[in-house]
């Protein structure tokens, strides 16, 4: 189910060689590539192609690196980055274990007829639940206990470096309060020959469940056998739970000093195995300090003595990779140099032509113990510019909007002015007078002689008025009296009734027409 993947790059990593396949992903070994010539061997754990966009196993590998990343322990595989890519979905990166798991140090050891060290095995079991204890007092970000459970606690799960540290990997169906996947009735979670009865009988665990797993596997490395293991499924789940359970010294005398720990942490009873992982490491480290615990570099030479031959076809499946791919080579590359400091408040960098994002810090506050607390503003701070430039554009735009509507809209209604209102008349000039007929003309001879008479009654004109609306009173001013208008004088009525115009002029009023 496994692809070619060698060459591949996912991100920042380079695949080089396949290291292992199982039943849900297959992991390889990469390079990490940086500046400078900088090269990291990592190790990438991918889902196969046809689990890579199921829902339910992406959830549980995300699941994975969410719970192995919160723990932060030396007897446990490291959890580097998590990220995807296209066409090949979700992949782990963890740091690069160069030995081996423990199943297959069993299984070299039993195919030479001969068996584990009883230091060794003390020593990478002691290793194996330190780191245990660990994934159990894992808390959240609140300090609340999350209950994990780790549910495949085997020995193809506890990997042996060559450095001589064991540590515990594989938490892809683990137990806790924060999973995203949860478990289908009816379905296994784990390694039937190395399950807890309960989980088995009914998939019900708890941090004890694990301690048994660590049971089967402390009885089988110092015996060199299969404790609960039969032809079939059926059969190995039969013997799990009701076939009798010998004690290690019964197949070999030496062992009789673990009888009682190897018994206890093997009761099917949950209350009578021991309670946690911290305790069941205590006893037997108890019992090592009696019959010897090997040191770390003493498990490194057991690890290369029984492994040398796959040590030595791994590192040249690398090397042939980084090969045939290429290799930075340090001494040649060109050594960048760092950036430099920029002012408060600048967003971005020039080197090279090339503008780059930069971080800034700012102290926001300092803790009880006197550390500072420091806030990065990175790329999210360089938007600050925009909105404010858009803001200011959406400000201007409703304000243009709002003059136009002022300058748009309809002018209100004058009030009507009430009747009987005040008045004012307001005076105006006269008209231009009209000029005066010549004597030489025939048809206004007659109106000639009577101008003497004509401007006699016309030398004090009454001007033309018009009425004015009343301005309304302010509040500040007193109402006033309306002012009366004066009374015409009468006029006399001795005068002459006026003399029709010949040529349709009006000799009372010039200026009718």
């Amino acid at each position: 189910m496994s692809r070619p993947m060698a060459g591949r790059q996912l991100g920042r990593y380079e695949i080089l060689t396949q290291l292992a396949s199982g039943g849900m992903a297959s992991v390889y070994i990469a390079r990490a590539q940086g500046v400078a010539g900088f090269e990291r061997l990592v190790a990438i754990k991918v889902l196969h192609p046809h689990l890579a966009y199921e829902q339910e196993f992406i959830s549980m590998f995300l699941d994975e690196a969410r719970l192995a990343a919160r723990i932060r322990h030396m007897n446990v595989v490291p959890t580097l980055d998590i990220s995807d890519s296209p066409g090949d979905g979700y992949f782990l990166v963890m740091e690069y274990i160069e030995g081996d798991h423990l199943g297959a140090l069993l299984g070299r050891a039993a195919k030479n007829g001969d068996r584990l060290p009883r230091p060794f095995v003390c020593r990478v079991l002691v290793d194996t639940l330190q780191g245990l204890a660990a994934a159990h007092r894992l808390t959240d970000e609140h300090g609340k206990p999350l209950k994990l459970v780790h549910r495949d606690v085997s020995p193809h799960n506890i990997l042996i470096g060559t450095d001589g540290i064991a540590r515990l990997t594989d938490f892809g169906v683990a137990k806790a309060d924060v999973r995203m996947a949860s478990t289908r009735a009816g379905q296994f979670k784990g390694k039937l020959s190395y399950m807890a009865p309960e989980q088995a009988s009914s998939s019900e665990t708890d941090q004890r469940s694990d301690l048994f797993s660590l049971g089967i596997i402390l009885w089988e490395s110092l015996t060199g056998r299969r404790l609960f293991k039969g032809e079939s499924n059926a059969a190995t789940l039969n013997k799990l739970l009701n076939d009798t359970i010998v004690r290690p010294s019964e197949l070999w005398p030496e062992l009789e000093p673990f009888d009682d720990i190897v018994m206890k942490a093997l009761s099917r009873n949950p209350s009578d195995r021991f309670q946690t992982a911290d305790a069941l490491g205590e006893a037997l480290e108890d019992v090592a300090g009696r019959t010897g615990l090997a040191k770390t570099r003493d498990v490194a030479e057991v690890v290369r003595a029984l492994n040398a031959e796959k040590l030595q076809d791994e590192r040249q499946r690398v090397r042939d990779s980084i090969e045939v791919l290429g290799r930075a080579e340090i001494a040649a590359s060109k050594v960048p140099m760092p950036r430099g400091g920029v002012p408060q408040g600048s967003e971005t960098d020039q080197r090279d032509g090339d503008t780059r994002s930069h971080v800034h810090w700012s102290v926001s506050g300092i803790l009880s113990d006197g550390t500072p607390v420091v806030v990065r503003r990175g790329a999210a701070d360089s938007n600050t510019l925009k909105w404010s430039v858009m803001a200011l554009a959406v400000v201007v735009f409703l304000y243009a909007g709002f003059l136009v509507w002022q300058l748009t809209r309809p002018p209100a209604p004058r009030e009507p002015v009430e009747p009987g209102s005040p008045s004012v008349e307001v005076e105006q000039s006269p008209p231009a007078a009209r000029p005066e007929p010549t004597a030489t003309d025939p048809v206004h001879v007659e109106e000639a002689q009577k101008a003497p008479e004509r401007k006699s009654r016309s030398a004090s004109p009454r001007p033309h008025r018009r009425r004015a609306r009343p301005k309304a009173p302010s509040a500040a001013e007193p109402a006033q009296e309306p002012v009366k208008p004066a009374k015409k004088p009468a006029r006399a009525k001795s005068r002459p009734a006026p003399q029709p115009d010949p040529v349709g002029i009006d000799i009372q009023n010039p200026y009718r027409n």
